[in-house]
C-alpha cells in the first residue's frame, strides 16, 4: 500500500478540562491506560504505517510535548501557525505530499480517539484502501449503540462493496451533532452511522475536491507550495494560515462531496469526548458511580469522581462530575458537561484567571 498515516494532533480538549490545558491538552493527558491517548494512536498505527510514513499535523506550541512523548521525525511535524480546524490542517497535510508523495494515499486520524479490536481496524483500513484507490473519499461510520447527540451522524445508502465480513456504502449525507428526537429517528433507521472522523483518500482526490468546494483556499495552498523547502516557507504559511477559513473538512466538503463511501466499522471506537466516556471504559460501585483515584463516596450515586492524588470525599450528591486537578476543581452536573466551554469563556473574561486554562 502506497499509504501514509495523516494524525491531526490539535485540538484543545476543552471539555475535558480541568485536566486538559491550553498547553497541554486531552490528546497528551494520560486517563485511559498508562499511555496517552497520542501514544496509544501512534502505537495503533505504526503496525500498518512506518513512522517514516506517518505525518503530525500540529500547532507550534504543542510540538515540544509531541516530541516528548513520541519519537517522530523532524521532517514529519506539518506545523499549523494557528488553529483552523479540520479542513485547513487536512488541506496543508496534502499539499505536502502533493510534493514529496503525489501518489499516496492518506489515512487521516484524530490524535484523541481509542479503538479497540485493533485488528478489525487494521481490517478496515486495507478496505477502505481498497476503494480510496478507486478515486472515492471513504469514510469509517460507526453503527450507533444510542441515541447520542455528541456525535455527527453519516445517512448511508445502497450498498457498494464487501469485504470479509465488512460491508460499504454510497454516502447520502452527513449531518450535524441532532437533538434527541432526531438522534432517536436515527438509532431506530439503522441506516445512520456516527461519523468518526476518520477518512482515508488519495492525495489527488482531496486536492481535486479542495478545488472544486473550497476554491479560493486550494489556490492559497498550490501558491504555498512553490515555498515548502525554502527559506521563505514559514512567513508563507504563516501568512496563508491568517486567511485560512476555519472550518471542518465535514462542512467544507464531505457535506458537499457525491464520491463518498462509508464502511460500517467493526472495530469499538469512542472519540472520549467529555467527562461522561470515563463511564464507558471503567468499572462503576455498587451505586453507579465510576471513582479514579483517591475517593471516598457515602449516600452518592451516578457521578464521575476523579482525584489527581489528594483524596476526593463526597457525601450526598447524585448526577455530579466532580474532577480534582492540581490547581483547580470542577463540579459541574452531568447534564451540563456539554456546556463546559461556555464556562472556560466566562473564565477567559477575567484576566487573573488566564493561568487556570
Amino acid at each position: 500500500m502506497r499509504l501514509v498515516a495523516v494524525i491531526l494532533a490539535g485540538g484543545k480538549g476543552e471539555r475535558f478540562w480541568p485536566k486538559s490545558r491550553s498547553n497541554f491538552p486531552k490528546q497528551f493527558i494520560t486517563l485511559f491506560g498508562k499511555d496517552s491517548l497520542l501514544q496509544q494512536t501512534y502505537q495503533r498505527v505504526r503496525k500498518i504505517v512506518d513512522v517514516t510514513n506517518q505525518y503530525y499535523v500540529i500547532p507550534t506550541s504543542l510540538i515540544k510535548l509531541l516530541r516528548k512523548q513520541i519519537p517522530v521525525l523532524s521532517k514529519n511535524i506539518i506545523e499549523e501557525p494557528i488553529g483552523r480546524n479540520t479542513a485547513p490542517a487536512i488541506g496543508l497535510a496534502a499539499i505536502y505530499l502533493d510534493k514529496i508523495a503525489p501518489n499516496s494515499t492518506m489515512l487521516i486520524l484524530p490524535a484523541d480517539h481509542l479503538i479497540k479490536k485493533v485488528n478489525e481496524f487494521y481490517n478496515c483500513v486495507r478496505f477502505a484502501y481498497q476503494i480510496s484507490e478507486q478515486g472515492y473519499l471513504v469514510t469509517f461510520g460507526i453503527p450507533p449503540t444510542s441515541p447520542d447527540t455528541g456525535f455527527g451522524y453519516i445517512q448511508t445508502g445502497k450498498p457498494y462493496q464487501t469485504y470479509q465480513n465488512m460491508k460499504s456504502f454510497y454516502t447520502l449525507r452527513f449531518t450535524e451533532k441532532p437533538n434527541l428526537t432526531l438522534a432517536k429517528k436515527y438509532l431506530k433507521a439503522k441506516t445512520y452511522l456516527w461519523n468518526s472522523g476518520m477518512f482515508i483518500w488519495q492525495v489527488s482526490t482531496i486536492l481535486k475536491a479542495f478545488e472544486m468546494y473550497l476554491p479560493e483556499f486550494y489556490q492559497e495552498l498550490k501558491e504555498f507550495q512553490k515555498y515548502i523547502g525554502t527559506r521563505k516557507e514559514e512567513t508563507k504559511l504563516i501568512a496563508m494560515y491568517k486567511q485560512a477559513p476555519a472550518t471542518s473538512i465535514d462542512y467544507a466538503i464531505l457535506e458537499k462531496a457525491k464520491n463518498i463511501i462509508t464502511i460500517k466499522a467493526n472495530f469499538e471506537w469512542d472519540d472520549v469526548g467529555s467527562w461522561l466516556a470515563l463511564e464507558r471504559h471503567f468499572a462503576k460501585d455498587q451505586n453507579g458511580n465510576t471513582k479514579i483515584g483517591k475517593v471516598v463516596t457515602k449516600d452518592s450515586e451516578d457521578s464521575i469522581i476523579v482525584s489527581n492524588g489528594e483524596l476526593v470525599a463526597l457525601m450526598g450528591i447524585k448526577n455530579l462530575v466532580v474532577v480534582q486537578s492540581d490547581d483547580v476543581t470542577l463540579v459541574v452536573s452531568k447534564d451540563k458537561v456539554a456546556e463546559i466551554k461556555e464556562l472556560l469563556n466566562q473564565i477567559k473574561e477575567d484576566k487573573s484567571l488566564l493561568k487556570y486554562l
